[in-house]
C-alpha cells in the first residue's frame, strides 16, 4: 500500500487512528442520537423563525423596530457563547446530562418567550433559548464522531448535516406560515411538545459516554470569563455598530475595544492553561484549521444572502411574510434533496472535489442573484436559489469529515464546538458587513442618480414629461403638479438605488465565495472514491 493510500484511508475513520474497529451503535443508541437531532432542528429553526415575524410580535409588544431586532441579536448572542463552552461540559458530565439540561431549558424558554408581556421580557428569553439552545448543535456533532464508526458516518453526516443546514433556511417560511394563520405566540409555543419528549428521551436513553467530574476540581473560570467577554461584545458589535453609526460612537469603539483586549487574553489563557475550557490545539491540524476557514466562508455565503432577499422583497417588492417565506423556502428544498445528491457524488469524487464543485455552484448561484430588478419575483429567483440549496451541501457536508474526520477522539467534541462557533460567527459578521454595505451603497447610487433630475438630463426628460401627462388630469397645469412629479421621481430613484444596491451585496458575496477556491488546494488529500 502507498503512502498516499495509507493517508487516505487513515482519514476514513473519523478519530485519526487506524484501524477503526468500533462497534455499530445499538437501536437504542441510535434512537438516541436522532431524538438529539431533532433538538437540534427545533433550536437551529428557532434562529431565524421571527425574522419574518417582527411586524406582528411589534404590534403586539408595542415595541420599536429597533427594540425588536433585538429578538435575533439576543438569541445570536447568547448561543455563540455557550457553543465553545459544550465541549467541555460534555467531558465533564458526559453527554447526556447537559444536553438533557439544554433541551429542558429550551423548552421552558420557548413557552416563557410565548407568554412574555413586553419586549424586555421577550429579549431575556430569546437570549436564554439562544443559550440553551447554542449547545445542541456541537454536541450532536461530536456524538456523531465519537459514535458512529467510519463506515457509518457517511450517511449519519448526511442526515445530521441536511437538518443542520435546512432548519435555518425553514425558519422565515415557517415562521410566516405561523403568523399569518395563526399567531406569532405559536412561533415559541410549537417548541413545547416535542421539546418535553426529547428531554425525556435523552434523560431516559442516553448512555454514549461516561462523566469525568474529576474535571470540575479544575474549572478555568478565567477562560470561561473571557470567551464569554469576547463573544457577546463581538456580537454586539457586528449587530448593532450599523445602528449606532460604527466607529463614529463611543459605545461600539468601546465595545470593540473590550472585544479584541478579551480575545488576546484568552488565547494566551487558553494555550498556557493546564486545563483549559476550549482547546484550541485542533487548529494545529491543518485539515480543521482550512476547514473552519471555509465554514466561516459558507456562513457568511448562505446566510449573507438569506438575510438580504427578504428584506428586498419587503422593501422593494412590499410582499407579506407568507410570500417572503414560499420564495425563500425554494432554498430548503433544494438543501434537502442535495443531501442525496452528495451521498451518490461520495461514491466516485474526492470530499474536497466535491467541496470544488459546491463552491462554484454557490458563486454562481449568488451571481444570480444580483440580478435583481423591480420585477423579480419567484420565477426569477427560482433557479438562483435552486442552485445555491443544491451546492449548501455539497460545501458543508464534506467540509464536516474534512475538518472533524482527522481529529483525535478526545479531540472531536471540543473541535466540534470550534467548528460551529466558526460558522455562526460567519453568518453574524456576514450579515452585519451586508447590512452595512447595504446602507453605504444604497447612499451612493442614491447620490448618483439625483444628480441627473435637477439638470433634467436628456433619458429623465421623456420620463418626467410622461409623468406630466399621467398626473395632469388630477392637479391640472399648476405647481402642485411639478410637486408630485418631482416626489414621484425621487421615491422612484430612491427604490432604484436600493435594487442597485442589493445587487453590489450579491455580488460581493459572490466573489467572497469564488475567491475561498485558493485556499481549496491545501488540504490533504482524503479517502480515495469507492471503487478505485
Amino acid at each position: 500500500m502507498s503512502t498516499q493510500d495509507t493517508t487516505d484511508s487513515a482519514e476514513t475513520t473519523g478519530s485519526g487512528e487506524l484501524p477503526d474497529d468500533r462497534p455499530d451503535p445499538t437501536f437504542r443508541e441510535v434512537v438516541a442520537f436522532y431524538a438529539m437531532v431533532v433538538g437540534m432542528f427545533l433550536a437551529l429553526v428557532n434562529v431565524q423563525i421571527v425574522g419574518s415575524s417582527f411586524r406582528q410580535i411589534q404590534g403586539g409588544l408595542s415595541a420599536g423596530p429597533e427594540e425588536v431586532s433585538w429578538l435575533m441579536t439576543a438569541y445570536l448572542i447568547a448561543e455563540v457563547v455557550m457553543i465553545p463552552l459544550s465541549g467541555w461540559l460534555t467531558q465533564v458530565m458526559s453527554t447526556r446530562w447537559p444536553f438533557t439540561a439544554c433541551m429542558g431549558g429550551f423548552t421552558v424558554a420557548s413557552l416563557a418567550s410565548a407568554l412574555t408581556w413586553n419586549i424586555e421580557s421577550m429579549i431575556v428569553c430569546r437570549a436564554l433559548q439562544g443559550f440553551t439552545g447554542g449547545a445542541l448543535l456541537p454536541m450532536v456533532f461530536g456524538t456523531l464522531f465519537t459514535l458512529f464508526p467510519a463506515r457509518k458516518q457517511e450517511m449519519a453526516t448526511i442526515l445530521v448535516g441536511i437538518v443542520g443546514t435546512t432548519a435555518p433556511a425553514l425558519g422565515p417560511s415557517l415562521g410566516g406560515w405561523i403568523s399569518e394563520y395563526m399567531s406569532w405566540h405559536w412561533l415559541f409555543l410549537l417548541n413545547v411538545p416535542p421539546g418535553i419528549v426529547i428531554t425525556v428521551v435523552i434523560a431516559s436513553v442516553v448512555r454514549f459516554d461516561r462523566p469525568n467530574p474529576s474535571l470540575l476540581r479544575n474549572i478555568d473560570f478565567i477562560g470561561i470569563s473571557l470567551v464569554a467577554v469576547t463573544l457577546a461584545t463581538l456580537l454586539v458589535v457586528v449587530q448593532e455598530g450599523r445602528r449606532e453609526g460604527w466607529f463614529e460612537s463611543d459605545y461600539i469603539r468601546t465595545l470593540s475595544v473590550i472585544s479584541a483586549v478579551a480575545f488576546v487574553l484568552f488565547l494566551w489563557r487558553e494555550l498556557t492553561a493546564r486545563h483549559p475550557v476550549v482547546d484550541l490545539r485542533a487548529f494545529t491540524d491543518r485539515n480543521f484549521l482550512i476547514g473552519t476557514f471555509f465554514v466561516f466562508v459558507f456562513g457568511a455565503g448562505i446566510y449573507g444572502p438569506v438575510f438580504a432577499l427578504p428584506l428586498f422583497l419587503a422593501q422593494v417588492r412590499d410582499l407579506g411574510s407568507l410570500q417572503i417565506g414560499l420564495i425563500v423556502f425554494v432554498i430548503g428544498v433544494f438543501q434537502m434533496l442535495s443531501g442525496i445528491v452528495v451521498y451518490f457524488m461520495l461514491k466516485f469524487m474526492r470530499r474536497r472535489h466535491i467541496v470544488f464543485v459546491g463552491v462554484v455552484m454557490m458563486a454562481y448561484g449568488t451571481y444570480l442573484q444580483a440580478q435583481l430588478t423591480i420585477d423579480t419575483g419567484f420565477e426569477e429567483l427560482f433557479v438562483p436559489q435552486m442552485i445555491r440549496g443544491l451546492a449548501a451541501q455539497m460545501v458543508f457536508l464534506p467540509l464536516v469529515n474534512l475538518a472533524l474526520g482527522r481529529l483525535p477522539a478526545s479531540r472531536v467534541r471540543n473541535g466540534s464546538g470550534l467548528f460551529n462557533l466558526t460558522q455562526r460567527l460567519g453568518a453574524a459578521i456576514g450579515i452585519a458587513v451586508a447590512s452595512a454595505m447595504l446602507q453605504v451603497r444604497a447612499e451612493h447610487h442614491y447620490a448618483r442618480l439625483m444628480e441627473v433630475l435637477p439638470r433634467g438630463d436628456i433619458a429623465v426628460q421623456p420620463i418626467s414629461r410622461k409623468l406630466h401627462i399621467l398626473f395632469e388630469s388630477r392637479f391640472g397645469d399648476s405647481p402642485t403638479l411639478d410637486r408630485v412629479v418631482t416626489q414621484f421621481m425621487i421615491q422612484t430613484t430612491q427604490r432604484e438605488a436600493l435594487i442597485l444596491a442589493f445587487n453590489d451585496v450579491m455580488l460581493a458575496i459572490a466573489v467572497l465565495i469564488a475567491a475561498s477556491i485558493m485556499v481549496l488546494p491545501a488540504i490533504r488529500g482524503l479517502d480515495r472514491p469507492k471503487g478505485t
